[in-house]
Parts: structure tokens; sequence; C-alpha cells
């Protein structure tokens, strides 16, 4: 899924489906748009097409380093959990889970 103002990308993400839960991926924001709100937006319309295929779990992993995707994820009612699929605990890598 792609933000685009005048045909120009401004952020993307992408879901996929594991069976048991939804994984949200590369969840991006161009800098120079960060903070107008387009990643709380692209969140929920990725959420919203999970809610469409039934699925009922997301989850997602992030980098410690990124304060603001932590605070968006928390803040939409993400928390923290175990590593999951291939992921594996790692001191840079935060896990997180939201049931829909």
């Amino acid at each position: 899924m792609t933000a685009r103002v005048d045909g120009t990308p401004l952020a993307c993400g992408a879901s996929i489906d594991r069976g048991d839960y939804v994984e949200l991926n590369y969840m991006y924001v161009l800098p120079a748009c960060r903070g107008m709100g387009l990643g709380k937006q692209m969140l929920e319309a990725l959420e919203q097409q999970v809610r469409r295929t039934g699925a009922r779990t997301v989850k997602l992993e992030t980098g410690t380093a990124q304060t603001e995707s932590i605070e968006l994820y928390e803040r939409a009612g993400y928390r923290r959990c175990p590593p999951f699929g291939d992921h594996r605990a790692n001191a840079n890598s935060i896990f997180m889970e939201k049931t829909l």
C-alpha cells in the first residue's frame, strides 16, 4: 500500500498473511513528511485491509532506535510480545502485536 500526493509516494507499508496472524512490514514515511500523520493513516489503512481478510491478530517488528514508530504503535494499541515466525530475539528489535 502506498500513500501518494500528485503521484509522488510519501509513505508505504505492506502486510503478509502468516496463517495464524498477519505481519506488518516495510512501514516507511519519507523523512520530509514525518509528523503529518501519514504513519497513523497508513497503519489504520493496513489494519482495515487485515480486517477485511478476517484475520484478527497483527504482529510487527521494529528497531529500538525507531522511537517515533514505537510510540505510534503503542498509541494504536500494539503491545510488546516475544519474537515470532522467523524472527529471533535481538537487542536491536522490538516485537509487537495487536488483536483487532
